[in-house]
């Protein structure tokens, strides 16, 4: 999510994050997955199953142009319902933004947040929104599927995600060396 206001967390490393997406998907037992089916385990895993969290959805004017919000005491997760409907019918922007959401749910619940404005000068590690989206492609596009010859369409056919974000996946695990 893009927006001129964050929340200032708990510092997290980008390869921090990466470990706890991977520690999930092991726990869950979708280690040698490549595709996370990021909806139905949060719907019908973590909501009707386990009983950890609801997922609500919301209407446009309930959410006030959000596409996602995750309650911070961790009760729930709400999705505008046209995310809802884009996620169950396998859209790549709105599994993103699922997956997001997890992400705040997995590393933001009931922790202290203060309010952080862009450019106050807080660094990326410090902030929610950055967080989030590292965790989304991190448990999204696990870097053991992804070899230093794919391209972004191959990450688009594997993962199921947007070109940007098999983009920015790309582009980020070749900057640290890691493809």
């Amino acid at each position: 999510m893009t927006q001129a206001n964050d929340f200032i967390v708990p510092p997290r490393s980008w390869p921090e994050i990466g470990g706890i997406a991977d520690n999930l998907r092991h726990n869950l037992g979708l280690a040698n997955e490549p595709h996370l089916p990021v909806i139905e385990l949060i719907e019908q895993v973590l909501d009707q199953k386990l009983e950890l969290l609801r997922l609500e959805v919301g209407d446009r004017a309930e959410m006030c142009g959000a596409e996602g919000l995750t309650c911070p005491n961790g009760d729930f997760i709400m999705l505008r319902d046209d995310v809802y409907e884009g996620v169950w019918a396998g859209q790549a922007r709105p599994r993103f933004t699922t997956a997001h959401e997890l992400g705040h749910w997995v590393m933001h619940t009931n922790i202290s947040m203060a309010r952080s404005q862009r450019g106050d000068g807080t660094p990326h590690f410090r902030l929610a929104e950055p967080q989030a989206n590292q965790f989304a492609a991190e448990i999204l596009m696990p870097e053991q599927f992804i070899t230093a010859m794919d391209q972004e369409d191959d990450l688009i056919r594997r993962f199921n995600v947007s070109w940007d974000a098999a983009r920015n996946r790309l582009l980020y695990l070749h900057k640290k060396g890691r493809l």
